[in-house]
C-alpha cells in the first residue's frame, strides 16, 4: 500500500485492544499493512549530513498471533533520509516461516522469523535471528532469499555479528542447543567470502545471544541459561537457569581454534547485549548490560533487568575482575560501530521499566562516559524508547561528533517517531522528530546505511 499527499493521515492508529499477553498488546501488538509514504512530518530539522537509511527489525506476527515475542515473523522499517526530507517503508522477510504463518519456533535452518537484527556487510543486507539461516533482502527491502554462503554455514547463525572497523572482516558464531556441536564460530573476509569456520567446545547447550571482539580476540560467554530437551518435549520453557553450570569469558584469538582458548570463571549471571570490549596491554575489558538471572522462571521470566558492569580480563595473571559501573537498569546496548573491539569512550543504553510481568519500554537513553561510569540522560517524559545507535557527522569525526538515533512511541498519541539527538547535547531536546505514517510495534535491532 502506498500513502500519498491526498490520504496521509496524522499517525498511527491506535493499538487493537488489549491482549492478556504482553507481547501481542500495546505498542508491542502487529501492525497489519506494508507502506511506502513520503514527505514524513519533521518536527526540527533533520541534518543536511544524514544521508542514508536507518533500518530497524522487529517481531510483527502476520496472522496477529505468536507464542512468544521472540516468535513474531521479522518485519524491517526503513526511514530514508535525504536533503533535510524523510521517507517511510515497511516490509515482512519472506521466510518459509513467513510464508506459513508459524507461530512458534521451527527447526528447518532455512524458516526464520529474521526478525532481530539486520546489519549490512560487503554488501549484502541480512536479517538476522539466533536459530537460523541469515536472509538477505535489498535496499528496498526486498527478500531476496536465504543466505548460506554458499552452503558453509553449519546451522544456526547469531543475530549480533560483529564488523571490525579496522580490517572489514565480520565475525559471527552460531549455537545449538541441541548439540552434540554446541557452538561454532565464523570469520568472513571483508568481501564476505567465509575463511574460518571453528567448532568450539561447550558442555552443554545454553542461549548465547551475544558475544565479544577486540582488535585481537573474541570473547565467548558460556552463561547458565541452558536447554533441556526432555522439559521441551513436555511442552514446559526449554530453558531455564541453572547457576549450577557455572559461568565463564572464553578468549580466544579472532584466528584461533577451539585449542587455544582460555577459560575464566565468573560470577553467575546473563548477559544479553555488550557495549564494547577493548584490550589495554596484558588485560582485556568488557562493558557490558549484566543481569544477576535470566529465565529463573522459564523463557517467559522477564523480571530480570540488567545494568552496566565492567570485567577485567587479566591474561597474565588468569584472573578476572566484576565491577558494577551504574545500578539504574538499562540494556540494548551501542556503541559507535568505528570504536567496535577498540578503546571507545561513549556506549548508549535504553532504560528498562521495574514491571516483573511487562517488559516496559523506559523513557530515558543513557549516554555513558565509559572512562568515569558517568551517563549523562536524555528524557523523553511520557514517550517510550528504543535501541539508540550512534551516526557520526562524517567518517572521521569526533566519536560523539554526531547524533544518538532511535524509534520511539508517544503512548498518549499512538504515534511513532525517529528520535535524532545531537550526541554532544544529549540531555537537550532532539534536533529533529520524524513521525512515521503508522505505529511501529517496539523491536530489537537496527543499523544505519549511509549512501
Amino acid at each position: 500500500m502506498t500513502i500519498t499527499e491526498d490520504d496521509r493521515t496524522t499517525g498511527a492508529a491506535e493499538p487493537a485492544e488489549a491482549d492478556p499477553r504482553w507481547h501481542l498488546s500495546g505498542n508491542f501488538a502487529p501492525v497489519t499493512e506494508e507502506l511506502d509514504a513520503g514527505d514524513l512530518e519533521v518536527e526540527g530539522t533533520i541534518p543536511p549530513e544524514l544521508n542514508g537509511v536507518y533500518l530497524r527489525n522487529g517481531f510483527n506476527p502476520v496472522n496477529g498471533e505468536s507464542d512468544h515475542w521472540f516468535f513474531g515473523h521479522g518485519m524491517i522499517h526503513g526511514i530514508d533520509l535525504a536533503d533535510g526530507r524523510a521517507s517511510y517503508r515497511n516490509r515482512y522477510v519472506r521466510t518459509p516461516y513467513f510464508e506459513a504463518g508459524g507461530t512458534s519456533v521451527s527447526l528447518d535452518p532455512v524458516a526464520s522469523p529474521a526478525n532481530t537484527h539486520v546489519v549490512q556487510h560487503a554488501g549484502r543486507i541480512l536479517a538476522l535471528e539466533e536459530v537460523h539461516y541469515p536472509w538477505e533482502i535489498d535496499i528496498d527491502l526486498n527478500t531476496i532469499g536465504v543466505q548460506t554462503f554458499g552452503d558453509r554455514l553449519a546451522g544456526a547463525f547469531t543475530a549480533h555479528p560483529k564488523i571490525c572497523p579496522t580490517t572489514g572482516e565480520m565475525l559471527a558464531f552460531g549455537y545449538n542447543v541441541l548439540g552434540p556441536e554446541y557452538l561454532r564460530y565464523y570469520r568472513f573476509s571483508a568481501d564476505g567470502e567465509l575463511v574460518q569456520s571453528e567448532p568450539i567446545t561447550l558442555p552443554t547447550g545454553v542461549m548465547m545471544h551475544d558475544f565479544n571482539i577486540t582488535a585481537n580476540y573474541v570473547v565467548w560467554m558460556d552463561l547458565p541459561v541452558c536447554f533441556d530437551l526432555e522439559l521441551a518435549m513436555k511442552g514446559e520453557s526449554p530453558f531455564y537457569w541453572n547457576p549450577d553450570n557455572g559461568a565463564r569469558l572464553g578468549v580466544m584469538p579472532r584466528t584461533g581454534t577451539d585449542a587455544d582458548i582460555r577459560w575464566f570463571d565468573i560470577d553467575p549471571c546473563y548477559v544479553f547485549h555488550p557495549v564494547n570490549s577493548h584490550e589495554e596491554g596484558d588485560s582485556i575489558v568488557l562493558t557490558v548490560c549484566r543481569a544477576e538471572r535470566a529465565m529463573k522462571g522459564g523463557f517467559n521470566d522477564i523480571s530480570a533487568k540488567a545494568s552496566l558492569w565492567q570485567w577485567t580480563i587479566n591474561l597474565a595473571l588468569g584472573t578476572v575482575s566484576e565491577v558494577e559501573i551504574d545500578s539504574r537498569k538499562s540494556d540494548f546496548a551501542r556503541v559507535d560501530d568505528r570504536r567496535l573491539g577498540l578503546p571507545a569512550r561513549y556506549g548508549y543504553t535504553m532504560q528498562l521499566g521495574n514491571n516483573p510481568h511487562n517488559p516496559e519500554m523506559g523513557t530515558e537513553i543513557y549516554k555513558y562516559d565509559m572512562t568515569t561510569g558517568v551517563a549523562e540522560v536524555h528524557d523523553m517524559a511520557a514517550v517510550t524508547g528504543g535501541e539508540a545507535l550512534f551516526v557520526p557527522r562524517s567518517p572521521d569525526s569526533a566519536e560523539d561528533d554526531g547524533w544518538a538515533m532511535l524509534l520511539a512511541y508517544d503512548p498518549t498519541t499512538h504515534r511513532s517517531e525517529l528520535r535524532i539527538i545531537d550526541a554532544q547535547n544529549f540531555s537537550g531536546p532532539p534536533v529533529a522528530r520524524v513521525f512515521t505514517p503508522q505505529r511501529v510495534p517496539y523491536g530489537a535491532h537496527g543499523s544505519w546505511l549511509p549512501r
